[in-house]
């Protein structure tokens, strides 16, 4: 999960209006703060529950094909990921020694 920050202008104008407080609200302020992140995880777990849904729902999908079949795609596919990589110059130095 990245974390996306407010330009330097929002959190300047954050900090003032806390600064600006009575001492005693800022007990709230954190309170609010407190609330917030809260709800954004509730958010983000929802998400989680979700995907696993969609990844339990892909791997009983793929139950009757065969490992070897399997293990094969997802060469393919690490190749294909590398070879953009390295396309858009982000690969890292060196060859891929497996697992």
């Amino acid at each position: 999960m990245s974390v996306e920050l407010a330009p330097d202008s929002l959190i300047r104008r954050a900090v003032s209006e806390v600064v600006s407080l009575p001492e005693e609200d800022l007990p709230l302020v954190i309170e609010l703060a407190s609330r917030l992140k809260r709800r954004r995880w509730i958010r983000h777990r929802s998400q989680v529950k979700e995907l696993v849904a969609r990844a339990r729902q892909r791997a009983a999908a793929l139950a009757d094909v065969p490992h070897d079949q399997l293990v094969a795609q997802l060469i393919a596919i690490g190749d294909t990921i590398r070879a953009d990589a390295i396309a858009n110059g982000t690969a890292i130095e060196g060859e891929w020694e497996g697992d």
